[in-house]
């Protein structure tokens, strides 16, 4: 193994490498075949058999798990599960822990604005020292430990994983079309921002985000009227943002199924499907739905005549959804329900 590799095994302790595949195997009492398997769900890239690039830690860690699925009480399909969604997740938040720590040594002083490749390793592996690197890891374990509590709190609430709950995808409109018209890095700047706001909006509004697809966020609301009001909040906050492109946004009720952290069923099946029938700059929702948003003045329902053919879910009628213009003594009383015809 060459030196950068053993300092940087070193640098987030994993402890120095000495155990090929077959060895991790062997020691954890797993065969080859499924040690391979629950590795890729992870994410990682394969390893030749006969390097040495395991130690100690990926041994335990494989072990807890052969015994965890050795007494009964999981699958293997709930291991890898898990495995894919964690891999997915920590890689993105790897990235971004090496992002901030990238900025504090460019901040140094006397820092060399353009190094070589070797002299960036060696100042991102001196950055990371035990302190840096302890509070990169509490700070996931903090958020983890919150993030699990609500779970448990959302757990409490009903007797299954299965119950009713509003589902929302916002996504932003035109974007193929804005990479090809952007540089590369306003392109970034675009989508940060977007999933700061978004975050903020939907956790602010009382909502919970469930995963982020790019340029899309999916929410999840105990009910239609916070779903909505976050999705209205959600686009009032992004069109204040120069060059950000507005959002189409689509809700639904109903019942809904969580596994792994996800969210899946007829429900998000129709928010999704509501979604790339948004025009832009709105947010639609079932006809069928309109009753529970009644009595509110402050947004304005506008009903579509289309009816659309949604796949996999049939003719669906839906109604527009935005914020009411404020009532001027002039005005009268506002009709919240008008006919549309413009599509």
């Amino acid at each position: 193994m060459s030196e950068p590799s053993a300092t940087l095994y070193g640098a987030v302790g994993l402890g120095q490498p000495g155990y090929r595949r077959e060895d991790v195997a062997r020691l954890a009492g797993i065969d080859h075949e499924r040690s391979v398997k629950w590795w890729r769900a992870m994410g990682f890239a394969e390893v030749p058999e006969d390097a040495v690039a395991f130690a100690e830690p990926d041994v335990e860690i494989l072990k807890r798990l052969v015994a965890l699925a050795g007494a009964g009480l999981v699958d293997d399909g709930a291991i890898l599960r898990l495995a894919r969604l964690l891999g997915a997740s920590f890689s993105r938040i790897a990235e971004a822990q090496l992002g901030v720590v990238e900025q504090l040594v460019a901040a140094l002083p006397g820092a060399d604005p353009d190094p070589t490749d070797a002299e960036r390793l060696t100042s991102l592996v001196a950055a990371v020292d035990e302190s840096v690197l302890d509070l990169l890891e509490d700070s996931l374990v903090y958020v983890w430990r919150r993030h699990l509590m609500a779970a448990l709190g959302r757990r409490l609430e009903t007797d299954d994983t299965a119950h009713e709950q509003a589902v929302g995808f916002a996504d932003l409109s035109d974007f193929t079309k804005l990479s090809q018209r952007v540089s590369v890095g306003r392109l970034a700047n675009l989508v940060d921002e977007f999933e700061n706001i978004a975050f903020d909006v939907v956790s602010t509004g009382g909502g919970r985000a469930v995963k982020l697809i790019g340029d899309e966020i999916m929410f999840v609301a105990d009910s239609l009227p916070v779903a909505v009001d976050i999705g209205l909040d959600l686009a009032e906050r992004l069109r204040a943002i120069a060059g950000m492109p507005d959002i189409h946004c689509g809700i639904a009720y109903g019942p809904t199924v969580a596994v792994g952290g996800d969210v899946f069923g007829p429900t998000a099946n129709l928010a999704a499907r509501l979604t790339t029938i948004a025009r832009r700059g709105t947010i639609v929702i079932p006809r069928a739905a309109v009753g529970e948003l009644a009595g509110r003045d402050d947004i304005e329902l506008v009903r579509v005549r289309r009816t659309f053919a949604l796949k996999g879910i049939g003719d669906t009628r839906i109604v527009a959804v935005r914020r009411a213009p404020a009532p001027t003594s002039a005005s009268g009383p506002i009709d919240f329900k008008r006919a549309n015809s413009a599509r």
